[in-house]
């Protein structure tokens, strides 16, 4: 099996349009208190604390396509021109084109669904002038890292030789009403750990085997292991015992052929709500016992952005720098059960 790097990252959210903008603007946030989202959506008649994409387009289309075609331009520098459009793409997304459909139905007063449910996967493609048939995952909040699970392993058993994985995660009501009548969403001034507050995010990477000679950029991170999961103990929360998690972050630690005692950076779910965040600790606590490395929790740096969360927050965190960490373990919790966790581990990192 081939090892395989992220050659490139590409990066939209509140925090910043690009990688580069994201990566210092979370840089200089982590040691501050988390600052407020930067604004409200309004939904069922109420305004709900969210994160939104700083674009200057309005309509639903124009602000996916601006922001995809952004994203598309980071990963593409780093690929020669004639290997670009033949490169297959792998997109997560919880909503797909929710939004446009919402939309279009204020416009003409009906909704109308279209005749394939991914036909925004192709539209994706078309924009990024990328072409074949898209890879879509939509596995709620862990979509990002099951489909980099795929495209990673298609590398390095030879089956493709590079790839583009995208998270996608755009403004849409219907996410926003379905949490609210859960009573999930935190409300508008509310402390820290209160619920959820949602976001917007495009982010994605690049991804090769390691030794590919056509591509010289590289990021310096390799995908060590990733692993995914269901705890089916509830629709909206995993056991309160978090041992469906331990096991799984055990499974990726060994699928990279780490110990607890190796990672030095770790990304939890920290999602804000008490039925995944308790979980969660325990199980950390399961697997890492008195030794738990340093944490960085990114929510409440760019809002937890559902299917793109996976993209956003990993492509956010290695544009910002991880100082001398250079083995990391990343974790999501998704509604409806779904688990999933990431190890990278930097090319500099001894064995």
């Amino acid at each position: 099996m081939r090892p395989v790097k992220i050659a490139a990252l590409g990066h939209c959210s509140a925090l910043g349009l690009d990688a580069t903008a994201a990566g210092a603007a979370l840089a200089s946030r982590l040691d501050a208190p988390p600052a407020p989202p930067p604004a409200c959506r309004r939904v069922l008649d109420h305004d709900w604390p969210w994160f939104a994409l700083p674009l200057a387009e309005t309509g639903w289309r124009a602000r996916a396509e601006a922001a995809l075609r952004g994203v598309g331009r980071e990963l593409r520098r780093a690929l020669p021109a004639a290997l670009w459009a033949d490169t297959p793409l792998f997109l997560a997304s919880s909503s797909l084109q929710a939004g446009a459909l919402e939309e279009a139905a204020r416009a003409s007063g009906r909704i109308e669904l279209p005749v394939d449910a991914a036909a925004f996967a192709q539209d994706v493609a078309g924009w990024l002038g990328l072409h074949g048939t898209p890879w879509v995952f939509s596995t709620t909040c862990t979509s990002g890292f099951a489909a980099l699970d795929a495209a990673a392993g298609l590398i390095a058993s030879g089956g493709i030789e590079r790839a583009v994985v995208l998270g996608v995660e755009l403004t849409n009501d219907i996410s926003i009403a379905g949490f609210s009548g859960l009573g999930l969403l935190a409300e508008a001034g509310a402390p820290a750990g209160s619920g959820l507050v949602l976001g917007e995010a495009v982010a994605g990477v690049l991804l090769c085997a390691a030794d590919d000679a056509t591509i010289a950029a590289d990021s310096g991170w390799r995908i060590a292991g990733c692993a995914l999961g269901v705890d089916g103990h509830s629709p909206t929360g995993p056991a309160p015992d978090g041992a469906r998690i331990a096991e799984l972050l055990a499974r990726t630690l060994q699928t990279a052929g780490l110990e607890p005692r190796d990672i030095d950076l770790l990304k939890p779910h920290r999602g804000g709500l008490a039925a995944t965040d308790e979980p969660e600790a325990r199980a950390l606590a399961a697997v890492f016992g008195e030794h738990l490395p340093p944490l960085v929790a990114l929510k409440p740096q760019l809002g937890h952005t559902l299917g793109a969360s996976a993209l956003a927050e990993t492509t956010a965190l290695l544009a910002a720098g991880t100082g001398d960490a250079r083995r990391l373990l990343l974790n999501l919790i998704g509604f409806g059960g779904s688990i999933a966790a990431l190890a990278l581990t930097h090319a500099e990192a001894p064995r």
